[in-house]
């Protein structure tokens, strides 16, 4: 006979007798008459109230309803039958959760919590859970007495639960349930939150699980709304975290709330534990452990999520990461692992592979395709990215993630802004997204919309609407404390005072106060690119000998990295300073170097800079250069609506002879200055660059 297997949402009643086993020990006649009056009493009920009996269990029963109202009115209604019967002590548990229904048969996370309830409930009352509770708030024939955020041992998860008052139901006394109660934030503050890499305690080629969950728990419980999570980047980057006692990790990280745990796979099994420390009460607030089937590991860590959200009083909205493929969710979980402890770029491809493959054994695990996606963007392939995330956001659709939408859609925003002819569309995408995230009050992902909105307007040359979006995204990071992308802003609000009103001290004021952020958090990428912004505006202002001093220990830095990329980029940098300074041989080494890279790591981030820079140092060396491959570049760059530099329009002039390039650097100079005071336009007509655009375009005019 084939197996019939359904999963649905129900209301899920456990009843059972309590002190049955006793009753049936000393008189089998007796237990034997009660267990048949109970079912008689509760059966009509359960049919009444549109219940389905699904099965005894001993003393007890399983029943499911459509609805919470219809469980609890029938729960009410035997539990008052059943009242003048002494010998009749009878629990209820009710629980509104997922249920697998198979061949007659009633399992799942809805059975499992209604069970626990049941057993937690007074004899003679009525235990439900806040899912249950939601549904009879504004009904006139219930009320209930909370019983607070339980740990529910066994089971895995947090439930806030209830007792159900009646004149004829048991009324549960608070104090009984204070040994299990979870002490959730209550503060004003926004709660803060790290959580630590989970221990691998099986063997070292399986430290891609521990290192996978616990990205995937950061990363669940960012999407709380106003929460502090610190990321894995960061905690991975203090030296000896892994040695650090829990209150000195609160103090680097300057959070409240510490996660640890440990994950040890064995074979098909898995044991997990986890521990959440609250360093403001020196307590231990809750832990739990599992030992489980590997196969339910992705259904366990969704739990963590829940169940360190709902400690933090917040609550997380969508879930991308189920999946019920163990398999899909190892090689996501490898391929997460490769793709962010990647030292090359094979190290990439075999992600890329691994995700893949996730997504073909499991099409809805959503975390791998918003990855995968991001991978082709970050080495070049935007067009790729963008056919991964258009994939990615109707199945986040279908299975209404929110989150998941919204920053599937950010993304595409940010894609299309970097493919020709595409800003409004990218415009649109972000918009979008800011929408979402501003209807699920995600605080961080309102702040990330912002910056990418304000990206966006930036390469419109929208300066104005540009600036505003950053300043709002700099305002909501600060009031939440959301340390982690405060580098990013300053960094966005700096490039915006060279790029679109150029005002450089003010943009290195900004750079400092990156590169302040960065080196508190510990973040050397961002240090690094710090440096390299300060560069920027030295040369800008025509101080090349403190801006390649600024590159090149950008670069030091991002060598220990061993980031190929950007070591590449910054060479660009090096070189054109060299070439300023009258440095021809190191200028020529450098750009070489770069071109090797570029070569190695198969890249088209920043080719156009590479590919321009080539040729000009060449060129200006007397170098043989072929200027073919600029010339694809400057095609693809004539129908792209992106504003360039004046300085970069006349690298350009004199890298191609082309005066329509000096008139574009000439006309660009003129609108930067309308937009700055008369002392700023002063300065900005006084530099080097800015008195050489004019100098040359009078002479050829």
């Amino acid at each position: 006979m084939v197996s019939t297997v359904k999963r649905q949402s129900a209301a899920v009643m456990f009843t059972d007798i309590a002190g049955y086993t006793s009753i049936m020990a000393s008189d089998e006649e007796k237990a034997l008459s009660l267990l048949k009056e109970k079912r008689k009493v509760l059966k009509p009920l359960i049919d009444k109230h549109d219940g389905i009996y699904v099965k005894g269990t001993g003393d007890g029963t399983l029943s499911y309803f459509d609805s919470a109202y219809k469980a609890s009115k029938c729960a009410k209604l035997f539990q008052e039958s059943i009242y003048d019967n002494k010998n009749m002590n009878v629990r209820v548990g009710i629980h509104v959760g997922d249920i697998v229904l198979d061949d007659g048969d009633v399992y799942g996370d809805g059975v499992n919590v209604a069970s626990r309830l049941e057993s937690m409930s007074p004899i003679g009352g009525i235990c439900v859970s806040n899912t249950v509770y939601d549904e009879l708030r504004n009904k006139k024939d219930f009320d209930g007495i909370g019983l607070g955020l339980q740990s529910l041992k066994g089971v895995g998860k947090l439930v806030e639960i209830l007792g159900l008052k009646g004149k004829k139901l048991q009324e549960p006394n608070p104090q009984d349930y204070l040994a299990n109660e979870i002490e959730i934030h209550k503060d004003d503050d926004v709660p803060s939150l790290a959580i630590i890499p989970l221990k691998n305690k099986g063997s070292h080629e399986d430290v891609f699980y521990a290192y996978g969950i616990s990205a995937d728990l950061i990363k669940d419980c960012s999407r709380a709304g106003s929460i502090r999570v610190e990321s894995l980047d960061r905690i991975e980057k203090i030296s000896g975290y892994e040695s650090l006692d829990i209150k000195s990790m609160a103090s680097t990280l300057s959070v409240r709330y510490i996660i640890t745990g440990t994950l040890w796979k064995m074979k098909d099994m898995f044991q997990l534990s986890i521990e959440l420390y609250d360093t403001k009460r020196s307590k231990v607030i809750w832990s739990d452990r599992w030992q489980e089937s590997w196969s339910n590991l992705s259904v366990i860590q969704n739990k963590l999520a829940d169940n360190i959200t709902k400690a933090m009083n917040k609550t997380i909205i969508g879930k991308s990461n189920v999946s019920s493929n163990s398999e899909a969710y190892e090689y996501y979980l490898r391929g997460t692992h490769k793709f962010w402890k990647r030292s090359t770029i094979e190290d990439s491809e075999i992600a890329q592979k691994m995700l893949i493959k996730a997504i073909e054994l499991d099409g809805n695990l959503i975390n791998a395709r918003i990855l995968l996606g991001w991978t082709y963007y970050l080495y070049g392939d935007i067009l790729k990215g963008i056919d991964i995330y258009e994939d990615t956001l109707e199945r986040a659709k279908d299975i209404e993630d929110k989150p998941s939408i919204a920053m599937t859609l950010r993304r595409l925003g940010i894609m299309y802004s970097d493919v020709e002819n595409d800003l409004l569309k990218g415009l649109d995408y972000v918009e979008q997204a800011l929408s979402i995230a501003e209807e699920i009050n995600d605080k961080i992902l309102i702040s990330l919309c912002l910056e990418s909105k304000g990206a966006v307007f930036s390469k419109q040359d929208l300066y104005l609407e540009s600036l505003e979006c950053l300043i709002r995204a700099l305002k909501i990071s600060e009031e939440i404390g959301h340390n982690n992308a405060l580098p990013q802003i300053y960094n966005n609000i700096g490039h915006h005072y060279i790029w679109s009103v150029p005002n450089y001290s003010k943009a290195v004021e900004y750079f400092i106060l990156m590169q302040n952020s960065a080196l508190k958090n510990q973040n050397h990428p961002l240090h690094a690119w710090s440096l390299c912004s300060i560069g920027m505006a030295q040369w800008c202002q025509g101080d090349y000998k403190e801006a390649l001093r600024h590159f090149e220990e950008a670069k030091h830095i991002v060598e220990n990295l061993g980031d190929k990329v950007v070591i590449a980029e910054l060479g660009i940098w090096i070189s054109l300073m060299h070439f300023e300074l009258g440095n021809v041989d190191k200028a020529r080494d450098e750009i070489e170097k770069s071109g090797k890279i570029f070569e190695t790591v198969a890249s088209q981030r920043n080719k156009f800079e590479f590919v321009a820079t080539n040729i000009f140092i060449r060129r200006e060396l007397g170098l043989d250069y072929e200027i073919k491959e600029l010339d694809q570049y400057l095609d693809a760059f004539s129908k792209d609506k992106r504003i360039l530099h004046c300085n970069d329009w006349f690298y350009l002039y004199i890298t191609t002879d082309n005066i329509d390039f000096l008139d574009s650097a000439y006309k660009r100079l003129y609108e930067l200055s309308e937009r700055v005071d008369s002392k700023l336009r002063d300065k900005l007509f006084n530099y080097p660059l800015s008195r050489r655009i004019v100098e040359e375009w009078e002479k050829v005019k």
